[in-house]
């Protein structure tokens, strides 16, 4: 797999107008869009939050799992927490599957990846890198550290083109929202 390609975000030093005016609207709507959304994510069900989340993943993993490199996650549990959002997702590799896990699942996470909304759409969008984001702790990781930075080096090797070019397009157009907010 070759490396993936970062933007890098510009220092607020020297920066137009036109881009602080951006700026602001940016993060204005953001703001506005992030209650609603947010609210539709924690109260739809489960079944269908699963579905999405799966087919989503095995899309973006599909070579990760044939060259076994999610191996690291087998009988583990790793916590996806969206904090601002109030959003919780647990996933584990079970019989060659990636699988997202019941909230009422019994079982403690092995590892917790938290962040805001905002990090997790740059690091999703490639606008900025995971080292960076963990860096600058915008996303922290819990519990089985190890474990946890498996699957950051697994999340830095994904490449984003085996998406249909609408949702590439559409994380594009959310990165450049997110950088700008």
């Amino acid at each position: 797999m070759h490396s993936p390609h970062y933007s890098r975000p510009t220092s607020s030093l020297g920066l137009s107008s036109q881009k602080s005016s951006s700026s602001h609207l940016a993060t204005k709507l953001i703001n506005f869009m992030e209650p609603p959304l947010f609210s539709i994510v924690r109260i739809s069900p489960f079944a269908p939050q699963k579905f999405i989340m799966e087919r989503l993943l095995k899309k973006l993993l599909t070579e990760a799992m044939a060259d076994g490199d999610l191996e690291f996650l087998a009988n583990k549990i790793l916590k996806i927490s969206v904090k601002d959002a109030g959003i919780n997702w647990q996933l584990s590799y079970i019989n060659n599957q990636l699988t997202v896990l019941s909230p009422n699942t019994a079982s403690t996470a092995d590892a917790t990846i938290s962040g805001t909304a905002r990090a997790f759409v740059l690091l999703a969008s490639r606008k900025e890198d995971p080292d960076t984001l963990f860096f600058r702790r915008e996303l922290s990781i819990e519990g089985n550290t190890e474990l946890g930075l498996e699957v950051k080096n697994l999340l830095d090797s994904v490449e984003l083109d085996v998406l249909p070019a609408i949702l590439q397009q559409a994380l594009g157009s959310l990165g450049k929202l997110a950088e700008n907010a």
